[in-house]
């Protein structure tokens, strides 16, 4: 048995404008709400003594708040997007979610991996509390593995 640690579950924010990934880890928070959204349907069928809930689909948010610390690439790409305040396109990213429980040997540690577009979500900026809140809004999961080395993710799609 193997108790998952929260520092092995690990986001990745694609800071890049090109083809290219560059992805910067979202580290310096302390919330990690992984909020899955079901949606559910009702039946009711006459061979049921009670109604049955069905899942439909998973609308997958994860919110998230960051230190401000001038100089951490996550960070300092948020705050710029906070400044300038876009909307519609420039709003959809790539989040790379690397889970916990290496799943490959411990000299080539292997993780499961999510590589989403997702909708980011700007939510507050507070001085006093020196954090920036912003939510991932799911839209395509992109399942697979992924190795990180020296704090650069690599991922490959399951085939």
């Amino acid at each position: 048995m193997e108790r998952l640690k929260k520092h092995k579950t690990i986001p990745f924010l694609n800071t890049s404008d090109t083809a290219e990934a560059a992805y910067a880890r979202i580290g310096r928070s302390t919330v990690f709400d992984l909020i899955l959204n079901a949606t559910t349907e009702t039946n009711d069928f006459i061979e049921d003594e009670m109604p049955t809930e069905d899942v439909k689909y998973y609308s997958p948010e994860l919110s998230q708040e960051l230190q401000c610390n001038k100089g951490d690439e996550a960070f300092d790409y948020l705050y710029e997007m906070f400044f300038n305040l876009p909307t519609g396109e420039e709003v959809k990213k790539n989040m790379l979610l690397v889970f916990a429980g290496n799943e490959g040997t411990d000299e080539v540690p292997k993780y499961r991996a999510w590589n989403t577009q997702s909708t980011l979500i700007l939510d507050h900026f507070d001085s006093v509390a020196e954090k920036i809140y912003f939510k991932f809004k799911i839209f395509s999961i992109e399942r697979g593995t992924c190795t990180v080395t020296d704090k650069v993710p690599t991922f490959t799609k399951t085939a």
